[in-house]
């Protein structure tokens, strides 16, 4: 009985050990990850007012765009929408890959549709539109700009619309690629 207490003693001072050497590893390695991450919750005002995107926080940020289209929507009749992680994987996808292509527009360099990043990226409902846009500006300014144009508003604006999905990449020019999907759920 005595012999079998001590093996068991002895194993919780070795995984003790065990787990503070790996705590003790593994913070730096948070605190290196941590500084890698926007932590600025002020507006995105574009690169020459506001920087890098990337010092922005990315839920902050994407919390603000889907307040101000809730508002255009709300001011025209329409109901609010709710944000969608899937259909903003596939717009991060999409961001990606129009600033390879140096082309702001709806198609991928694999003639993927919106329809079908939206698949793979596990959104169940159907896609309404996709925004795009190549811009040094910020985040209202780019809301603005689809929201003057015809097509930009509608998608916007479409009564079956239920969920918005929002994403960029900024190259290293400063320029920065967005892409909002709206769809129905």
């Amino acid at each position: 009985m005595r012999t079998r207490i001590y093996v068991i003693s002895q194993k919780l001072k070795e995984g003790t050990f065990s787990y503070l050497n790996n705590l003790i590893l593994k913070i730096p390695l948070l605190i290196i990850l941590v500084s890698c991450v926007g932590t600025n919750t002020d507006v995105y005002h574009g690169y020459s007012k506001s920087g890098v995107i990337s010092s922005f926080e990315v839920a902050a940020l994407k919390s603000r765009h889907l307040e101000m289209v809730n508002a255009l929507r709300l001011e025209n009749g329409r109901s609010p929408l709710k944000h969608s992680n899937s259909l903003s994987a596939a717009s991060k996808t999409h961001a990606f890959d129009i600033a390879r292509q140096q082309r702001a527009w709806n198609y991928g360099s694999d003639a993927s549709s919106a329809v079908d990043r939206a698949k793979i990226a596990g959104f169940k409902g159907s896609v309404i539109g996709e925004n795009v846009s190549e811009t040094y500006e910020g985040e209202y300014d780019v809301l603005n700009v689809w929201f003057q144009s015809k097509i930009g508003k509608e998608i916007i604006l479409d009564l079956n619309a239920t969920h918005l999905g929002l994403s960029w990449y900024q190259d290293s020019t400063g320029k920065v690629w967005w892409v909002q999907m709206i769809g129905q759920s």
